[in-house]
């Protein structure tokens, strides 16, 4: 998923998302500025549709990315402007889509970390077989080329 949806919306916290969706579309950051322009666009067209009363169709429309392709840095910049608006708006939409991205952007970084251990634990499953293999691979010392010990 890329973002909660903006159908239901109403303009006023259409307009406020994207005063949000034009600030990350600022982002130094290319991947979330990316993203951030492409939402933007959803919300003008949602915009539209609602100013007009009548549904508007987009055919050159590009949707945003998922969330997966962008990096940390700039999931945890979104994650501060999401959360500065849902903290700065006094409308319950605002807030619940701020929220609901908010939520889903942790998710994303839940899921890269679940992906990491996995990685982690296969490589450690490798090392530990490695390690086995070489041991297993070494000679084992004559016990006769030993000295007698003499009694204790």
């Amino acid at each position: 998923m890329t973002h909660p949806a903006v159908d239901h919306l109403p303009e006023e916290a259409t307009a406020t998302l994207l005063r949000i969706c034009e600030r990350l579309s600022r982002s130094r950051h290319p991947g979330l500025a990316q993203w951030a322009t492409s939402a933007s666009d959803a919300l003008l067209i949602r915009l539209a549709s609602v100013s007009s009363g009548a549904r508007i169709d987009v055919v050159d429309f590009v949707a945003c990315g998922p969330l997966a392709q962008l990096e940390a840095a700039e999931l945890e910049e979104m994650r501060m402007v999401v959360r500065a608006g849902a903290s700065e708006s006094d409308d319950e939409s605002v807030v619940e889509w701020c929220t609901r991205m908010d939520r889903l952007i942790a998710a994303d970084f839940w899921r890269r970390e679940y992906e990491q251990a996995v990685i982690d634990a296969k490589a450690s499953v490798m090392e530990a077989e490695e390690r086995n293999l070489a041991c297993q691979a070494r000679p084992v010392r004559a016990c006769r080329s030993a000295p007698p010990r003499s009694g204790a």
